[in-house]
């Protein structure tokens, strides 16, 4: 086998890899829509069932994370950009952190702020768009091993979602400062909408590694 070839097949094992630990995260984002739906209908067994979708979905995460490690220090030297591939691997498990962020802070949330149709509004619209970065995210990691020049082209998108969610952000802390009828629910919102805002930030950081990576390739 030539060093070309070896190259080649190392980056496509350590790709796949880094391919199924995006998946996960972007099932551990869909969870939170279904969690979010529980707790405005006050079923709390379905709450704790998306919660623990959540946690495990985390740990698989984690246990790919460390097969790539392995597998990055078996090829050693052969393939040249695996500094790219680990910190992409590591921005998208950083992911996960503010995941469990969003998860537990939703779980705090008083039936009746979780189902206030102002909240309600404008926490489906963050969440929805949290859902569509995070696909648009795993379709530039997906692209990585197929057209490069794609995997930067999604990486843009996410950027874009990124800035409509810091816009929706702004605009429902500002409506949450007028809506909140006592300083308890006034922070728990609150708080429940930076958690996911922080997500979205570690979501354009895991965009950007990509897009380095994707340079690289």
């Amino acid at each position: 086998m030539s060093g070309n070839e070896g190259e080649t097949q190392a980056r496509r094992r350590t790709v796949v890899v880094l391919q199924d630990e995006m998946r996960r995260v972007l099932d551990a984002t869909r969870v939170l829509l279904d969690e979010y739906n529980a707790m405005s209908k006050g079923d709390k067994l379905q709450v704790a069932s998306s919660m623990q979708k959540v946690k495990q979905a985390e740990q698989d995460v984690v246990t790919l994370r460390s097969a790539l490690i392995r597998e990055l220090s078996q090829v050693g030297t052969l393939l040249v950009n695996r500094e790219d591939v680990l910190r992409a691997a590591f921005s998208v498990e950083d992911i996960f952190g503010h995941i469990n962020g969003v998860a537990f802070k939703m779980s705090q949330l008083p039936r009746s702020s979780a189902r206030n149709k102002k909240y309600k509004d404008a926490v489906t619209d963050m969440l929805g768009l949290l859902v569509d970065g995070i696909s648009k995210l795993n379709e530039s990691i997906r692209a990585l091993s197929i057209n490069p020049e794609q995997s930067i082209q999604m990486s843009a998108l996410v950027q874009q979602t990124e800035s409509s969610i810091d816009t929706r952000y702004r605009e429902s802390v500002a409506m949450v400062m007028k809506t909140a009828t006592n300083v308890k629910e006034l922070i728990l919102v609150k708080e429940f909408l930076e958690a996911m805002e922080n997500c979205a930030d570690a979501m354009l950081d895991a965009a950007n590694a990509s897009t380095i990576l994707a340079l690289g390739l």
